[in-house]
């Protein structure tokens, strides 16, 4: 059972009131654990990670727990500390419930004698592709820490990047948001009234204003169509985040924009690039570290282009010919990297620092492009609206004329 705070009042051997936090598994072994201390406890409540809020901490473990959770079993291991020992301190961590006692059934799982990678891939089933095989190679390679480490700092960037782009976006949906309610509520209350003002003369407003008026009286008339449309929006959004398919093809066609594609294929090869460094790094031969650079890739075209690399390369072709054939547009900086990290017996170190670049160019484009919505978001509420309001006025400039 993980082991969980708990806060407590005792009194001490002089007959003293004192309060603290103490770690144990349940509440009885908290009263054992003070009354070894010399204490006298007389009130002990849980609290901390897991109280309170039991049902959340139940909940599917997020990125940034998962990355925080390879990080400490990293360094717990760099630290000489042996893989049975990091995963009991794991075990008893109450940083996320769930976790630990995931921890515990891949402790259970070595002892009867199965792999760390085949235990992680069977209880932690959310981790990224990449971090198995580069534990896998951690354990051929007995750099098991260098490799989980290295899986972390490609965890944490993700996390890092999802969050500085999540960041961005916040104010420009919520701008998005509420100014499409203010539409529509124009739209549903304040439009059609126009309607019984210009009563049997609507026919000979001008164009525009006869179709916004027309639009505003059938938003009116069923504005609970317009209740299940937004509805079927947001649960098209939600299933699409958890289905691997649909998300894959939105990606494939994101990829053939102009700049959002760029932006895309560029974190694409950074992220491959790393995942291929880290593994020669940690002494991986160069095809199984292409085949670990495919396995961080996902799915679609990318991926089976460097299938074909693989394959060009365990035929005798050169990397960076096999590479620049089956990615066309890949960046010329990165063949010159590879052919000279050939040339030179550095090919891992090379390919980070092209990670590297990669990643911070892709990195200042995505800080650009979310900063171009909150302008793009404003620009198209302000259209809408002022189309509302020069139709209106041409409606209303109208119907003086018709009374004159």
């Amino acid at each position: 059972m993980a082991n969980a705070q708990f806060k407590y009042k005792a009194l001490d051997r002089q007959g003293n009131e004192v309060a603290g936090v103490i770690v144990a598994g349940d509440k009885k072994r908290a009263f054992e654990l003070l009354n070894d201390r010399g204490l006298s406890p007389f009130n002990v409540s849980r609290s901390g990670p897991g109280s309170g809020l039991p049902k959340l901490r139940q909940q599917k473990p997020a990125k940034k727990d998962l990355a925080r959770h390879v990080r400490q079993l990293a360094t717990l291991l760099k630290a000489n500390v042996s893989v049975l020992d990091a995963l009991t301190t794991l075990s008893q961590s109450g940083a996320h419930e769930v976790l630990a006692k995931r921890s515990q059934a891949i402790k259970r799982d070595l002892r009867a004698g199965l792999d760390l990678s085949d235990a992680l891939e069977k209880h932690i089933p959310e981790l990224p592709e990449y971090v198995f095989r580069l534990a896998e190679l951690g354990e051929a390679t007995g750099a098991l820490s260098n490799s989980l480490n290295d899986a972390a700092d490609r965890m944490e960037y993700e996390v890092t990047m999802q969050a500085e782009v999540r960041s961005a976006l916040t104010y420009p949906t919520f701008l998005a948001v509420v100014g499409g309610g203010i539409v529509a509520l124009m739209f549903v209350f304040v439009v059609p009234r126009f309607a019984s003002l210009l009563g049997a003369n609507i026919d000979q407003a001008p164009w525009l204003s006869r179709q916004v008026i027309g639009f505003g009286m059938w938003m009116q008339s069923n504005w609970w169509l317009l209740l299940i449309l937004v509805a079927a929006v947001i649960a098209g959004v939600v299933a699409a985040q958890r289905d691997a398919k649909i998300r894959e093809t939105v990606r494939a066609q994101l990829l053939r924009t102009p700049l959002i594609g760029s932006f895309l294929h560029q974190a694409e090869i950074g992220a491959w690039a790393r995942t291929v460094g880290i593994a020669l790094n940690n002494k991986a031969r160069l095809v199984d570290a292409l085949r670990l650079g495919e396995a961080g890739a996902g799915a679609g075209a990318f991926r089976r282009n460097l299938e074909a690399v693989r394959r060009d390369v365990r035929a005798g072709r050169p990397m960076e010919d096999a590479l620049q054939e089956a990615q066309r547009n890949v960046d010329p900086m990165i063949i010159d990297l590879i052919r000279t990290g050939r040339s030179s017996g550095t090919l891992g170190e090379m390919l980070t620092f092209a990670a590297d670049i990669f990643e911070k160019e892709a990195r200042d484009r995505a800080k650009r492009l979310t900063a171009l919505t909150e302008p793009i978001a404003i620009l198209i509420i302000a259209a809408i609206v002022g189309l509302i309001v020069v139709s209106i006025v041409m409606a209303m400039t109208s119907l003086y004329q018709f009374e004159l």
